[in-house]
């Protein structure tokens, strides 16, 4: 799928359709900078005729800059499929950056999906990471 930006202002768009044998993706996307904060989300559209049916999905983002520290949170939903009848899920984050450089960050955040009993997406589980990252 290729996304592309509208341009240099606040307000980011993009859209993208593959196609790939039965099974469709489309996918609309959005991002608004508002000083300090960050919005955006998407939808994405799949179907597949002979598999799984259709399904839509979607993530809602949001992200807040102090500094040299971002504040992220994010919500994505799975839909159900019309073959699979329990292939929702629900996925949480909470996430802390700190930027020690423009390269390196050390990072901490926190998950937690919920798929009921489908177990599809590894089942109901929270987990907790940190690290660092470098960009060469």
């Amino acid at each position: 799928m290729t996304w592309r930006p509208t341009g240099r202002g606040p307000l980011h768009v993009g859209a993208g359709y593959s196609k790939n044998g039965n099974v469709h993706q489309f996918a609309v996307r959005g991002l608004y900078e508002l000083g300090a904060f960050t919005f955006g989300g998407y939808v994405q559209r799949d179907e597949n005729a002979f598999a799984t049916g259709t399904r839509t999905n979607i993530r809602l983002s949001g992200m807040y800059v102090m500094d040299v520290t971002e504040f992220h949170l994010n919500f994505g939903k799975a839909g159900k499929t019309g073959s699979v009848a329990d292939s929702g899920a629900n996925q949480f984050t909470a996430g802390v950056n700190y930027n020690l450089s423009k390269r390196t960050k050390v990072y901490g955040f926190y998950t937690r999906v919920a798929d009921g009993d489908a177990g599809l997406y590894g089942g109901d589980f929270r987990s907790l990471a940190m690290g660092i990252r470098h960009n060469f």
